[in-house]
């Protein structure tokens, strides 16, 4: 049995053609995450092994593999002519791989990591698909290196109008001290983030839960294992039933939660930065985000994850760490390009949200209102004129000569005027007549 695509991954597809027909061999697809990347990707091997050509597809997590293979078997891809694995195994045998003539890059926001540079330039001769909902990377590095053409699929709001992706209420109590947090190489330390982590009232996460979102099925995206372990805890105590997983969690242990989380018999599922790409979970209807990020990429992995399309669902987004101050919301438009994603730049030269200001954007209208009010406050920021230099000056009233020096004096030390007019009068300096009614109501002599 074969997928019936949709119009707008066969438009991707028509786009993909378009591009090596032009010459560029090495493209980057742009799809949101929830669209359908992995059904694109199997229709085109399909039509790839249907013609006897070989395809290589790779990604980094075993999850995903396990899917990839699920969805290319159900839609008629020649298992005998596709090799997929994860990338660290497929670099490892890429000497004794059958040559393949079409490589896919799964979540190809990774494509610029050593191991998969090295694959890439190996079989340098094919035709190479990168597929990704985020061609953005924290340091700032577009993607020339590995790509020369790209496609971009429909938005985020095209696929929700279009009940292709589900609608989401966005809802932000912060409950995080961000204002605490370190910085070093583009995003918030482990250090400060665990730090701050421990001084959330993990019982307030639960109750913000069924406040908002009460007995949903709900993925918690945690700081590290020992935060995840917390909010489990607190979830359990308060009788929802809930499970903690992370990378080293047994694949059969984890499989096992995975599946009771489908089943419904689990209701929330915290981990730490696991379940971030391609776990495809239809009935997630709720994402909870206890881990702040200035990566654009990891945000949006996040926030996504509860979007998948299932007629009359909802999605709740319930962000505690004010992310979305700094990248905006999952439909938020972005000017992807093979240089890097800059449009969102500079939200994060503005205030952080305090802690326990709570903001909520249930409608696409209360979103555009905020987004502009952030660029019109940034532009604000950027264009506000310097700030007058200040030049210290160490000199004591005892040092001046003169009135101006009095009040040179004063503004350093950061006096009123009056203070200056006070020496003034005192020493027998000439000061404005303007302050005489002054000097003979308040200064004895």
């Amino acid at each position: 049995m074969t997928f019936s695509l949709y119009d707008y991954q066969l438009e991707l597809i028509d786009g993909i053609y378009k591009e090596l027909t032009n010459g560029h061999k090495h493209v980057m697809v742009v799809s949101p995450a929830g669209s359908g990347k992995t059904v694109t990707m199997a229709e085109i091997a399909k039509r790839t092994t249907d013609k006897g050509n070989r395809v290589l597809f790779v990604v980094h997590r075993v999850e995903i593999v396990n899917q990839v293979k699920n969805s290319f078997t159900k839609h008629g891809v020649n298992m005998d002519l596709a090799d997929v694995g994860m990338i660290k195994t497929i670099e490892r045998k890429k000497d004794k791989l059958t040559h393949p003539d079409v490589v896919f890059v799964d979540e190809a926001h990774h494509s610029l990591a050593a191991t998969y540079k090295r694959l890439l330039a190996q079989f340098d001769n094919v035709v190479q698909l990168m597929f990704t909902a985020t061609p953005v990377r924290l340091s700032g590095e577009g993607f020339r290196d590995v790509a020369d053409g790209m496609v971009i699929g429909k938005s985020v709001s095209w696929l929700i109008e279009h009940k292709r992706l589900a609608p989401f209420e966005y809802y932000a109590p912060t409950l995080f001290d961000l204002e605490s947090l370190k910085v070093s190489r583009g995003d918030y330390t482990n250090k400060s983030m665990h730090e701050a982590s421990k001084k959330v009232i993990f019982g307030d996460v639960v109750k913000s839960y069924q406040r908002i979102a009460n007995n949903t099925q709900a993925f918690v995206y945690a700081v590290d294992v020992e935060s995840s372990k917390a909010v489990v805890q607190a979830f359990n105590d308060a009788g929802i039933p809930a499970a903690h997983v992370d990378g080293k969690t047994h694949k059969d242990e984890r499989a096992a939660l995975m599946n009771s989380f489908r089943d419904g018999d689990i209701k929330i599922l915290s981990n730490a930065e696991l379940f971030l790409e391609g776990v495809d979970v239809p009935n997630v209807e709720t994402v909870i985000q206890l881990r702040p990020t200035k990566s654009l990429s990891m945000y949006i992995q996040f926030a996504m994850r509860s979007m998948r399309y299932v007629p009359g669902k909802v999605a709740k987004i319930i962000d505690h760490v004010g992310n979305y101050a700094i990248h905006g919301f999952p439909d938020t438009d972005h000017d992807w390009s093979l240089d890097g994603e800059t449009k969102q730049s500079g939200f994060d030269k503005l205030p952080v949200p305090k802690f326990n200001e709570e903001f909520t954007f249930l409608e696409p209208n209360s979103r555009r209102q905020y987004e502009v009010k952030r660029e019109t406050e940034l532009e604000q920021l950027i264009s506000a004129p310097t700030k007058e230099t200040i030049t210290l000056d160490y000199r004591e009233y005892s040092d001046a000569k003169t009135f101006d020096d009095l009040l040179a004096i004063a503004k350093t030390k950061q006096h009123s005027v009056y203070k200056a007019v006070r020496e003034a009068a005192m020493r027998d300096i000439p000061y404005p007549k303007k302050y005489n009614w002054w000097v003979h109501k308040f200064v004895k002599r």
